[in-house]
């Protein structure tokens, strides 16, 4: 241990690279921030950049950037770089044989080309209606149980909810109903999803023990784990769908529309995907559909409300594109209104998606990442906390600002908006998300009326970092009160 110590300080082909000497010496230093400091990661890796310049050691063969070029020589142009195998194989215990977890780009490539079927912009438009439909649910819900002038609404359940039925609907043709258990949207689903978020960081560093318990008898499973009860009631629904659909491939034909399945399940050959790659892309196709997408309506409507000057832009537009609020409007109008889509962008780019670096190896024919040429196997990231909050591109990159997006040439600042990721590992579904939230929030801001719930917490915004369990997790809650809109 005293010699690998040693070389690591001294000898590494990363030594003369800034860092703690514990993050030089030991993985172990990611884990300690992630499960210790309860998603303190990202914090920590700010204020070593703020210590030591735009490249900081952070692992023992592991290099984190801040400055915009690194991330696109990483992500955007990053052909010659894989997935990291021991991050994502860890990250994805639960679910290893999915397209998440798959780190060998000619597999990838091939997976993407069969599940993008179902996410491509064309797709998306076809199913908008399944879309409308949720949305159209959950104003009902809050016109009916939120009306009264003492009743509030916590809006980021009432999302998580929505974008969770959402995503079960379109990917399965077989909705979680989140939605239904209202007053207060307390789905076992919801509430048990949000304890494995908590303790995701378990199961990235101790995959093993994950591991081995997820395949233990269930009731010891759950005596060890108990918020793996969610994980094992969906296991047991993917599993009776698919093995319907295997069996019975006129089953098919029985279903609202086309589900993930049915492209998955025309492959031929020794590529046809075997029972346990199909549950394990519904789990991540779940993971990746709906805390991301809420988060981005939940920090979005938070400052609509906060900012009158913004929400009165924001319904004026919405009321003279829309004038029949009755009527559904279609997302390919939607997306043509530009402060609509100006505060889409912003809430997106606070929101961040994904806030955890997404680790890459640097491969033999890589060149320079930001400027700098690395030994091959050497692991490089860059968390998108540091893209979307660099001042050189978002002037006053802390305050929430629609307005910046409406100037004259964004172009600078498109290229760096990342929320889905870029490159050939660009998230699968950015389609669909564009799409929820063009009527998410239209739908919300046009046809209801809402008023923040005023209290020292609100009054404050939105924390400048969030605890990094992969997802963004704020430790800020607020409530509205909700009416329905006259005309």
């Amino acid at each position: 241990m005293g010699i690998l110590t040693l070389y690591r300080l001294f000898f590494h082909p990363l030594h003369k690279y800034p860092g703690p000497i514990l993050a030089a010496v030991t993985d172990w230093y990611e884990a300690y921030y992630s499960i210790i400091k309860k998603g303190g990661l990202v914090i920590e890796i700010e204020r070593l950049h703020k210590l030591y310049g735009p490249v900081v050691r952070v692992g023992p063969n592991t290099l984190h950037f801040n400055h915009y070029s690194a991330y696109h020589d990483i992500y955007t142009y990053g052909l010659t770089l894989v997935k990291e195998s021991g991050y994502y194989h860890g990250m994805c215990t639960l679910f290893p044989e999915s397209i998440v977890a798959c780190c060998d780009p000619e597999d990838a490539k091939s997976r993407r080309g069969t599940l993008g079927q179902s996410f491509s912009r064309r797709a998306v438009i076809s199913l908008e209606y399944a879309i409308q439909t949720k949305i159209d649910r959950l104003v009902a819900l809050l016109e009916e149980h939120y009306n009264a002038e003492n009743s509030t609404v916590q809006l980021v359940i009432a999302y998580r909810a929505l974008t969770t039925d959402i995503i079960t609907s379109y990917c399965f043709a077989e909705s979680a109903n989140s939605l239904d258990t209202t007053p207060d949207f307390s789905h076992f689903l919801l509430r048990d999803l949000q304890e494995m978020i908590k303790s995701f960081w378990i199961q990235r560093h101790f995959s093993s023990l994950v591991s081995l318990a997820s395949s233990a008898p269930e009731k010891l499973v759950l005596w060890l784990f108990p918020q793996f009860k969610v994980y094992l009631e969906m296991k047991t629904g993917f599993e009776r769908q698919i093995d319907k659909l295997i069996n019975n491939p006129a089953s098919f034909d029985n279903v609202d529309h086309e589900t993930v399945y049915h492209h998955l399940l025309e492959a031929k050959g020794p590529r046809r995907p075997s029972r346990t790659l199909l549950v394990d892309e519904a789990f991540g196709l779940i993971g990746a559909g709906s805390d991301t997408t809420a988060n981005t309506c939940n920090v979005g409507t938070f400052y609509a409300l906060k900012n009158e000057e913004i929400r009165q832009k924001l319904t004026e537009e919405l009321r003279e594109a829309w004038p029949d609020k009755d009527r559904p409007m279609s997302y390919v109008v939607l997306e043509k209104l530009p402060y609509l889509t100006a505060l889409i962008k912003e809430s997106l780019r606070f929101s961040l998606g994904i806030v955890h670096p997404l680790p890459r190896v640097v491969g033999p024919t890589t060149p320079e990442i930001g400027g700098l040429k690395l030994p091959p196997g050497t692991i490089v990231e860059m968390s998108t906390l540091f893209l979307h909050m660099n001042p050189e591109i978002f002037p006053d990159p802390y305050t929430f600002n629609p307005e910046r997006w409406l100037a004259e040439d964004t172009s600078k600042m498109t290229l760096d908006l990342a929320p889905f990721s870029k490159g050939p590992r660009i998230c699968l579904g950015l389609n669909l998300a564009w799409c929820e939230l063009y009527l998410i929030f239209a739908n919300i801001f046009r046809r209801l009326e809402l008023k923040l719930l005023v209290t020292e917490d609100t009054i404050k915004d939105f924390t400048a970092i969030p605890a990094d369990y992969f997802v963004p997790q704020w430790q800020k809650d607020y409530r509205v009160f909700v009416a329905k809109v006259k005309c």
